[in-house]
């Protein structure tokens, strides 16, 4: 490949991307043991997706590769009306094969939370205080009867850096294994089984649940429920 086509290719691969510089940041809170301990974290700059991975996106993925059809999708596909929704209820291995299909890969549990905070530890991408108005979670989608909805839709959801819906409407897979943090106190029973981290919380959850530090586990193979949401994703590029 000629430097023009990698440059070419890199700029494809970029595109809808923003970018996060090495540094350290602060990870963690004292909330709940298994985010806890706070404490400083370095790690090297980044490309991660401005959204997360819509239907549309998915689809494509779908029908180039033949991959396996999403649980909830109808028939004929995703709506119109649902195209840019995130997509939801896919699993962590399927994850990681639309990202590799893109060239790209799951972000690391640290990379998703600096995008999602960045460096100076606020609870919310925005700030310290929440704001129902600028996510979709549970506490407002209830009495609306209101599932995901189209990236971008609240347009106060964004990081330091400049990610959209970090948290709220859908959660998302990242890297690594389920694990207390170095340091942590933290025995449950759900870490000593080879989970996966959810980041983020979703329309499905509340909102203590969208703090950027939340985080979760569940099993690799784990697509949520029917009708009733899932696990969703966005990418990142070293």
């Amino acid at each position: 490949m000629s430097s023009t086509e990698k440059l070419e290719e890199d700029q494809m691969n970029t595109k809808e991307m923003v970018w996060v510089p090495e540094g350290d940041f602060i990870m963690g809170s004292a909330e709940f043991e298994i985010e806890s301990p706070v404490r400083n974290v370095h790690i090297d700059g980044f490309w991660i997706d401005t959204y997360p991975v819509t239907n549309r996106d998915f689809l494509e993925y779908v029908r180039v590769t033949e991959a396996q059809w999403v649980p909830d999708w109808p028939a004929e596909g995703p709506s119109q009306e649902t195209l840019d929704h995130p997509v939801e209820r896919i699993s962590w291995q399927e994850a990681r094969g639309y990202a590799k299909w893109r060239n790209k890969r799951l972000p690391t549990e640290a990379e998703w939370e600096k995008a999602a905070r960045g460096t100076d530890g606020r609870v919310w991408p925005w700030g310290e205080k929440l704001i129902e108005a600028n996510l979709n979670v549970w506490d407002a989608a209830k009495p609306l009867e209101r599932m995901t909805v189209s990236i971008g839709t609240f347009p106060g959801n964004i990081s330091p850096f400049g990610c959209i819906d970090m948290v709220g409407n859908v959660e998302e897979w990242v890297e690594d294994t389920y694990e207390p943090y170095p340091g942590s106190r933290h025995v449950n029973p759900s870490t000593q089984v080879e989970c996966r981290v959810l980041r983020g919380g979703s329309w499905f959850y509340t909102n203590e649940m969208s703090r950027c530090a939340f985080r979760r586990g569940a099993l690799a193979s784990f697509t949520g429920y029917e009708l009733a949401g899932g696990p969703g994703f966005r990418c990142a590029r070293s």
